[in-house]
């Protein structure tokens, strides 16, 4: 670990009780191995929803916006894409490829899958194929997680802790895995990595994060909510805004100029699918009303949750709402409600709010028994549905597992004994 000089009020910056930067580097690496031997002891990265991403990434790296709007099934922008295409134009010969084998399905049954000729066998293999991408995309959390736990004053020990977790995490693997969303995983990444940045008051940088991680996922305008709610003023917080949606508009103009209806059919993310009956593991899964109904409350019940908890929180912890603490909390409470109000509870999903109660528990440098306890119990749940909570009963316990994480989040944001100065007013400089 690294010592460090006092700062004027003779305490030590929190940061600087992080590890060496080489050592973090080396930490990663080995995180990074540990991840991609759990992905491929679990049979490798499917093909559930790769097309989803993957055929977009390979339109736009071929320079056709109109087929990867097209192309694009997936309720979500094109971030993903946009950000894995320069990739796939300059190394097409190894990762260029959008198809692969599912090599966690039998090879009797593989032969009968469209995806996958029997030709094609040995050579459509998950590592030469766009779904390394999806494995590398790893290192964008790790990255993200461990930027926000030093500046957050949790580094040292903390960062020993938090990457082996990261590596085994069940939303993370599974987000690779099961359904192969690397957006999300990116997403989470770029997330944490604005919170670090909106606590160093670099509010500039943090808007530009938050803008690529919307374009990745919607659900980081609910990161954005936390921090806007945040920041110590009206100036700081355009300064979060507007190079958001100036990013966000980036990435979304040029689609909708070529392709209109596809590209704001995938934005607004309210289209059933052509699903006649969505009953699965939720309150909002079982909620008797239209499909369209259920998504529309999925996608705008945690708007409007966060924004009334980012109000409270406001008001509640006053400046002291930019402190590491408080801060990681109100995110944390911010992202739950989206498990509160979700029409599914799929273990990618869970990835957000697993990866910031470990964080919210490392930076109080404790042991993270309670966020391990509540991705073991969560992770238990969705296991033993395989893969997707589909009864009442399951709804309860999703329910009860949701509000658990937004009560610790609310909780540690407004816990701040008062009195004290925000650390990260008190240790930084306005940026």
């Amino acid at each position: 670990m690294s010592g460090g000089a006092p700062t004027g009020t003779g305490e030590r910056r929190p940061e600087d009780r992080r590890l060496a930067r080489w050592t973090v580097v080396a930490l990663c690496l080995a995180g990074l191995g540990v991840f991609v031997l759990v992905v491929a002891g679990r049979g490798g990265p499917s093909v559930a929803d790769a097309y989803g991403v993957t055929r977009p990434t390979t339109a736009i790296a071929d320079g056709d916006l109109h087929a990867a709007a097209r192309a694009s099934t997936l309720p979500q922008p094109d971030g993903y894409a946009l950000l894995a295409s320069p990739w796939v134009a300059g190394l097409a010969s190894w990762v260029g490829t959008g198809e692969w084998c599912d090599a966690g399905v039998a090879p009797v049954t593989r032969l009968l899958l469209p995806w996958c000729h029997p030709d094609e066998v040995a050579s459509h293999r998950w590592y030469r194929s766009q779904a390394l991408l999806g494995v590398l995309a790893w290192l964008v959390l790790a990255f993200g997680a461990l930027r926000l736990l030093r500046v957050a004053g949790g580094g040292g020990i903390g960062e020993v802790v938090l990457v082996p977790v990261l590596a085994v995490m069940p939303g993370a693997t599974d987000g690779i895995v099961e359904t192969f969303h690397p957006q999300d995983v990116v997403c989470v990444g770029l997330c944490c990595a604005a919170l670090a940045e909106a606590l160093r008051s670099r509010w500039a940088a943090s808007g530009l994060l938050l803008g690529t991680a919307f374009l990745c996922k919607q659900f980081a305008v609910l990161a954005l909510v936390a921090v806007v709610a945040a920041a110590p003023s009206w100036k700081c917080r355009g300064r979060v805004v507007v190079p958001t949606l100036a990013v966000a508009a980036a990435g979304i103009v040029p689609f909708a100029i070529v392709a209109p209806h596809a590209t704001w059919s995938a934005l607004s993310a309210v289209q059933a699918g052509g699903a006649v009956k969505l009953t699965t593991g939720t309150f909002v899964g079982q909620a008797p009303v239209a499909e369209s109904t259920k998504l529309l409350l999925a996608r705008d019940g945690p708007i409007v949750a966060a924004l009334a908890m980012a109000v409270w929180v406001r008001r509640r912890a006053g400046p002291g709402a930019l402190d590491p603490v408080a801060l990681l909390g109100l995110a944390t409470a911010c992202l739950a409600a989206r498990l509160v109000f979700e029409v599914a509870f799929a273990s990618y999903y869970l990835l957000a709010v697993s990866a910031l109660l470990v964080l919210l528990d490392l930076s109080l440098r404790r042991v993270p028994w309670r966020s391990l306890g509540w991705i073991a119990l969560t992770g238990i749940l969705v296991e033993s549905n395989g893969g997707l909570p589909t009864t009442l009963g399951d709804a309860v316990w999703a329910f009860l597992a949701a509000l658990a994480a937004l009560v610790i989040g609310l909780h540690a944001a407004v816990a701040r004994p008062p009195g004290t100065a925000p650390a990260a007013v008190a240790t930084t400089a306005p940026g």
